[in-house]
């Protein structure tokens, strides 16, 4: 699913899926799940988070065919406490890290993802 944040004034599309991991991994050469294993663990660094942000940023904007007009370094001066929360949340809600049985349903649960201000 795309989903548009306001950064640096501009709507901007973000895509989490396999796209923006495979991003994450071939931009970062760090292995993506682990990364996310210590991020779900209270682990949070703003590489981290830079990096998850401008992996979904180019999965977006190459999903919704629109031209890549910024860097890294773009991507952190657009941080703040409520992106990094947004992005922490929209990751999540991407990635369900367990299933729950209830009432004969399964639910997805994100993991817990601590952001400090």
């Amino acid at each position: 699913m795309t989903t548009y944040l306001d950064l640096g004034g501009v709507e901007r599309p973000v895509r989490f899926g396999f796209g923006a991991l495979y991003q994450y991994e071939q931009r970062t050469g760090r292995n993506a799940l682990e990364d996310f294993a210590k991020m779900a663990g209270g682990a949070v660094s703003i590489t981290l988070m830079v990096d998850l942000l401008f992996a979904g940023l180019v999965a977006g904007h190459r999903h919704e065919k629109v031209p890549v007009s910024f860097n890294q370094d773009d991507v952190a001066e657009w941080m703040t406490p409520e992106v990094l929360n947004q992005t922490a949340v929209m990751f999540t809600d991407a990635f369900p890290a367990e299933q729950q049985e209830g009432d004969g349903e399964k639910k997805t649960k994100p993991p817990k993802v601590k952001v400090m201000a």
